[in-house]
Order: structure tokens, then sequence, then C-alpha cells
């Protein structure tokens, strides 16, 4: 494989994983929009979403959508793409790849196929809520999406939430509050930040403890996708 990231033969045959804007189309990198207008096909998440960034930056390239019940089929179209020496990028809907998104399949495939993997690094939600937050960073975990049962709730803010260690979940609109009354119920006096639409016109952060957030989203109107980062000074 040369430098530029061509085969010797001539034929191009490289996976891109490419970090996407998590809100706002102008936090792009240069470097995303060169390697987008340079590949042969761009597989995302939604397609609808990614025409959308694509169509901003007036770049023209066949898409397919790779969610997660079609992962497995798509992941046999990537690997006939990269036979034939073409270059793929593969994008989701905001931040990196394959993080609480569909993706690490079809690059464990690519890998074991023998094909070049690179990174094009962009936006995370996780790094910028831990930022917007303030909490000390140096350690933190990562849960992801919160369960859907209360009882799976608390067990899991109990796993999950140790004290000096910062960390952070994701959660939908339809669940935040039933979410933070639970985090609440174990750990009231945790030192909680929520992120609301980062890097959009709506975004806004919410802190306090686990009990005061708790209680002020009892009387807001709750909308979009969260970050929740959670820092505990005291078991």
């Amino acid at each position: 494989m040369r430098e530029d990231g061509l085969r010797e033969d001539g034929l191009r045959g490289v996976f891109y994983v490419c970090g996407t804007p998590i809100g706002n189309l102008e936090d792009v990198t240069i470097r995303l929009i060169e390697t987008l207008k340079a590949v042969d096909l761009v597989a995302c998440e939604d397609t609808r979403r990614t025409l959308k960034l694509l169509s901003h930056y007036d770049i023209k390239k066949p898409v397919i959508s790779l969610y997660e019940h079609v992962e497995r089929i798509r992941t046999d179209a990537v690997l006939e793409a990269l036979s034939q020496g073409k270059s793929v990028a593969l994008v989701s809907d905001a931040g990196m790849p394959c993080i609480s998104d569909p993706g690490a399949r079809v690059v464990a495939s690519v890998r074991a196929a023998g094909y070049e993997v690179r990174v094009v690094p962009g936006p995370s939600s996780i790094t910028a809520a831990l930022s917007l937050s303030g909490f000390p960073a140096d350690r933190f975990m990562f849960g992801g999406f919160i369960p859907r049962k209360k009882a799976q709730r608390r067990s899991f803010f109990e796993e999950w939430i140790r004290p000096g260690i910062t960390a952070v979940f994701f959660e939908s609109p339809h669940r935040l509050l039933q979410s933070i009354s639970d985090l609440a119920a174990v750990f009231p006096d945790a030192e909680v930040c929520l992120c609301h639409e980062m890097t959009k016109v709506h975004e806004s952060v919410l802190t306090g403890t686990a009990l005061e957030i708790s209680e002020r989203l009892g009387r807001e109107k709750i909308l979009g996708e969260w970050v929740i980062v959670v820092h505990l000074l005291h078991p």
C-alpha cells in the first residue's frame, strides 16, 4: 500500500472510519471533506442525515445504509466494493461511528479480510460533554444508553457510578426524567451535568445534584437527545 492510499496496482481498497458533526454542520474537519470527496462509496446509519451533510458541502457520492438491522448484509456489500479496488467511508448520524452506533461488525470484517482501515477523527458528544461539565476527566467511564426498565436502571447506576471516576451516559427525551429520578434515588448527592443539543441553536447545560436536577426536570418540557455526566465525590 502506498502512502497516498493506493495499492501498488493503482487500485484503492481503503476503508475510512469518519467522524461527523454532532449537530452543527460547520464542525467538519478539512480532512473529512477531502475524504468524502475522494471515496467511491459512503456507508451510513441514516441516508437522509448523511445526504444532508454531503449536500451541504456539495459532495455527490453513492450512499448505502448501514444501520443495526442490516449491518451484516451491508458488510458484504462493503467488502465487495473494497475487493473491486474502491474506497469506502463509514459515517454515523453524528459523532464517531461504532460508539453506541452500528459499525463495529463491518470494521472488524474489513480488517479481517486484509483491507486497510484508517480513521478520520471528528466530534464526539462524550468528550464534548465531559469538557462542558467541568468534572475531572483524567479517568472516566462511558456506559452508553441507560436501561429502559426501572429495576435495571438502579442496579445499572450502582454498577457504573464510582467515587472519583466521572461517568457518561446517553438518554432519550422520553426516559430522561425517569432515569434522573432513579439516579437521585441511588445517589441523591451526585453532581450531574445534563448536556442538551450540543453545538446546535438550542444548546443548553443543566447542572446540580441528582436530586436537584430531578426536581427541576419535573417542571420543564423535555425534548431532544441528552448526554448525562455524573461525578460522585463520596460513596
